[in-house]
């Protein structure tokens, strides 16, 4: 009887400390309210421990007891198939070794670019320094192939600086970017 009697007071105390809180938590910042919320609350959650038959008290004790057992549902992790999918439909990277390049320089104004190891179906993108595009291009063959510009794109692919950028989209992989160098 006296470990039931010692755990009912446990608990009280517990419940007691947790509604004293809750009522300061929720006062509008007087100090009378905040007082008699918790002395209130201490008299409530007393008196079914004790052994009285008040039916708000308990009602009090259940929904302190369910209040507490929410967060619990909250932390609960992720199932582990919505993160194997969602890996899943992440693409590919091209390696380095294998990634489209230019074959020799190229320079200034020049209507020809030289590109190798280039694969079937790849489309690539010019831009010049301010990001404007010049020219698209989808690779017919793999290996070595070469753009022709006309003469404006050859000038506006040289406008602002002394490199320009080539953007390469690949099916099923990670489109990536690559600096070509302009030479005088």
């Amino acid at each position: 009887m006296k470990k039931i009697f010692g755990y009912v007071l446990g608990l009280v105390a517990a419940l007691f400390a947790a509604g004293a809180i809750a009522t300061t938590a929720n006062a509008d910042g007087s100090d009378a309210d905040a007082a008699s919320g918790s002395s209130n609350a201490g008299s409530a959650l007393i008196g079914p421990a004790m052994g009285s038959s008040e039916a708000g008290g308990a009602a009090e004790i259940s929904s302190a007891e369910s209040s507490s057992q929410k967060p619990a549902k909250k932390l609960a992790k992720k199932p582990a198939k919505k993160v194997a999918k969602r890996l899943a439909k992440r693409e590919k990277r091209v390696a380095a070794d294998k990634k489209l390049r230019g074959r020799l320089h190229y320079r200034k104004d020049a209507r020809e670019i030289l590109f190798q190891k280039g694969k079937k179906g790849e489309e690539v993108y010019l831009y010049n320094r301010k990001g404007k595009e010049v020219k698209k291009f989808r690779v017919a063959k793999n290996g070595r192939f070469d753009i022709k510009l006309s003469k404006k794109q050859a000038k506006k692919l040289d406008e602002g600086g002394k490199y320009f950028h080539f953007a390469v989209y690949q099916k099923g992989y990670k489109p990536y970017e690559i600096r070509y160098y302009i030479y005088k």
